[in-house]
């Protein structure tokens, strides 16, 4: 190997070289982890979408006395070419912890005879016990709550032994509900029937046929909004994301700031670095190496540790959430998003300012350096 590549200048610098190796890796951590965070939060408040997606819910507007959906409007549904089926819905929810406090999770109180219908469009599974009965304060929970809050087959949702239980009244969990949809089951007949749900909207659910999802939405957005709210998987998604527009926008500010006086602290460790290295750059000038030369070894050293370190960082950042989610945030019932590409690009610009900021302040050196100087030993 040539002995001024820059694995050899490595190699014989470790010491030097660990204090902006470790903490660029680490940088690319703690920058990741706001990305994570912010992210399994937003991934969380759009699993509630996942719902949309398979069924959209028509529920009255409580505008100018739209109490309940008119029976002409049933009608027009069940007969538009888009929609597969409609039955009664009272759309009621429970609590669910999470990363940034507790959110609702809905329960679909639904004739018997429709639960097997919903458990296959939302390829959900009856995990254990059973399905709720006609009439009775039953519920079948999803498995994603039940591990969330430490619940078992059996137990009761009461809101009179737990203040952050959404619920007006209690309800017995009689079965675990498994699959890709955070979804809940109760009977339409025992809600419908009790003074504590009076006050929910009596709605229709409608479910698409094979691919006119898209279709449908449109003809539900077509509804008149005073009479009716049509909850549809892009209205919601929408919504969504105007909420969170905030939030990314936040991280990034937070970030921004972080990775600028990272930069300034790598641009300083490495102008020390370089007055340390004076002799040997004003040595190679002596004996003949072209500035260029001298430029370009400087640069790619820095740039190189930059991106390795960056690659360090990500690698650390992948292990250690993987750790987090297996031993700690799974068996509650919540995961990480880990490493995807939103938080990904959180990181990016690390290697990129940093690469700059250190590369710009050796460049500027050595380009008003003097290598008589060294020569004469004047430095």
């Amino acid at each position: 190997m040539h002995p001024l590549a820059v694995l050899v200048y490595y190699s014989r610098n470790k010491l030097k070289l660990a204090p902006i190796f470790f903490v660029l890796a680490l940088a690319v951590f703690g920058i990741s982890l706001t990305g994570v965070l912010s992210g399994s939060v937003m991934d969380t408040a759009r699993e509630r979408l996942e719902v949309y997606r398979v069924a959209a819910q028509i529920a009255p507007s409580f505008r100018q006395g739209h109490t309940t959906i008119e029976p002409a409007l049933k009608s027009d549904l069940r007969r538009n070419p888009n929609i597969a089926a409609t039955y009664p819905l009272i759309r009621v929810s429970t609590y669910l912890p999470t990363l940034s406090g507790t959110t609702s999770t809905f329960i679909f109180a639904v004739d018997a005879e429709v639960m097997p219908v919903l458990l296959e469009r939302f390829d959900l599974q009856l995990a254990a016990g059973r399905l709720p009965r006609v009439g009775a304060p039953e519920i079948a929970l999803h498995l994603g709550v039940i591990k969330a809050r430490g619940l078992k087959l059996g137990e009761t949702l009461d809101p009179e032994k737990d203040s952050q239980e959404r619920l007006p009244a209690k309800m017995e969990i009689v079965g675990v509900l498994q699959g890709p949809t955070v979804l809940s089951l109760a009977s339409l007949e025992y809600v419908a029937r009790r003074s504590e749900f009076r006050g929910y909207a009596r709605s229709l659910l409608t479910l698409p046929h094979a691919g006119e999802r898209v279709a449908m939405e449109n003809d539900l957005r077509a509804l008149d909004e005073n009479a009716v709210r049509a909850f549809t998987y892009s209205a919601e998604l929408r919504r969504y994301e105007r909420d969170f527009a905030s939030l990314d926008a936040m991280v990034w500010a937070i970030n921004a700031v972080v990775i600028l006086v990272l930069s300034l602290l790598v641009g300083l460790l490495n102008l020390i670095y370089f007055l340390d290295r004076m002799n040997e750059f004003g040595l190679l000038l002596g004996i003949g190496y072209p500035r260029a030369f001298v430029i370009r070894r400087a640069l790619i050293e820095a740039l190189a540790l930059t991106g390795a370190a960056w690659v360090f960082g990500v690698l650390f950042s992948i292990a250690a959430y993987t750790w987090l989610n297996a031993w700690l945030f799974e068996p509650m019932g919540t995961t990480l998003s880990v490493l995807n590409w939103r938080a990904l690009q959180f990181t990016l610009p690390i290697p990129v300012m940093v690469g700059v900021f250190a590369a710009g302040t050796v460049v500027w050196q050595l380009l008003n350096f003097d290598p008589i100087s060294i020569i004469e030993r004047r430095d």
